[in-house]
């Protein structure tokens, strides 16, 4: 590399960015991302068990071309997803289990998402119009794209309960919940958050609440279903009017899909829908106040193209809840997370 550029290059306070700089070509940084959603598409690790594979097996029962297959998999394989037995034969790497549909560490349907990466062919009108490119890229907007297909709808649940368990599982040991009495999971997909929440707390009772196609899902395959005894499922729009009945509201990542004014709104509805001593617990990411590295920057980035949402930093947050009528009382981070917990109330503490 040329001793000037690297000298630059060195100057990047990101880690990761020092690294896509120094490899930004068609290599792997440019690569990975599309040949492991072509795998998770495919389903590729689906096919393995604990015995290898042969190529032409493999082919043959995806129905695809043997030799590409190959190369995709001997690339794969040279970072860890598999391994390679020679004579065209290949196995499932503990590192590949993540490919998996049915492995409880998968993230396939996390890394086969290509919406989010077709609308970012569309970033720049984002950027001269403020607009989300997903909208024209798509011809309409992302929920209502999901609502109007049965199979992208599911698959973006998938997505979400992946998410969950990678990243909210430890709000099933909040202190807040030993005195609470009914949790109301705001737009909380098919239960995987709540159904984690109220096995953890087994004197709490819950409500998932989401738009109806998510819910009747939800009913038909979703993480509650042991747990219906002490939970119920309903159906609407947040920013119409939001169930009472529960103490404690949670929304996990919801408020980062929206505008300044949406938000608002569905913080009003919230404050509304609760009694005179409830809470509100919001499970965000906080953009620092200072410019350091951080994930929420390049989250904000895809909210902005995908959905026209926004991360926020706590002020703002405090800005959008004072408007809402309600007041922060508490902020956690979470322990070994980009996340944070921002309790708020109706009244201030």
């Amino acid at each position: 590399m040329n001793a000037d550029r690297e000298s630059v290059i060195a100057t990047a306070t990101d880690p990761v960015v020092r690294d896509f700089l120094r490899m930004a070509d068609d290599s792997i940084v440019a690569v990975l991302p599309y040949a492991l959603s072509v795998a998770g598409h495919l389903a590729i690790a689906d096919q393995f068990t604990d015995s290898a594979r042969s190529v032409e097996h493999l082919a043959q029962s995806l129905n695809v071309a043997p030799g590409a297959l190959e190369r995709l998999l001997r690339t794969l394989a040279s970072c860890g997803f598999f391994t390679d037995e020679g004579e065209g034969r290949f196995s499932l790497t503990r590192l590949g289990q993540l490919l998996q549909t049915d492995s409880p560490v998968s993230m396939r349907a996390t890394l086969s998402n290509v919406e989010s990466y077709r609308a970012w062919l569309g970033a720049v009108d984002t950027i001269a119009t403020g607009r989300p490119a997903f909208d024209s890229e798509f011809g309409a907007g992302f929920f209502a794209h999901k609502d109007h297909n049965d199979q992208l709808g599911a698959m973006f649940d998938e997505r979400m309960r992946e998410r969950a368990s990678r990243l909210y599982s430890v709000l099933a040991t909040l202190p807040a919940w030993k005195d609470t009495h009914c949790v109301l999971d705001i737009g909380g997909g098919k239960g995987a958050v709540l159904a984690s929440i109220l096995t953890a707390n087994p004197r709490l009772s819950g409500i998932l609440f989401d738009r109806p196609s998510v819910v009747e899902r939800a009913e038909l395959s979703g993480e509650l279903a042991p747990l219906r005894d002490r939970c119920q499922v309903a159906a609407g729009d947040f920013f119409k009017e939001i169930p009472e009945g529960a103490d404690a509201h949670l929304m996990c990542s919801v408020l980062h899909d929206w505008e300044d004014e949406d938000a608002i709104t569905i913080l009003t509805r919230s404050s509304e829908s609760l009694p005179a001593d409830g809470r509100l617990l919001i499970c965000e990411m906080l953009l620092p106040d200072s410019n350091e590295p951080h994930p929420a920057w390049w989250s904000d980035l895809g909210m902005m193209v995908v959905l026209g949402g926004r991360e926020r930093t706590l002020d703002q947050y405090r800005s959008l809840l004072q408007r809402a009528g309600l007041h922060i009382s508490d902020v956690t981070p979470l322990p070994d997370s980009f996340f944070s917990v921002i309790e708020a109330r109706t009244s201030p503490v």
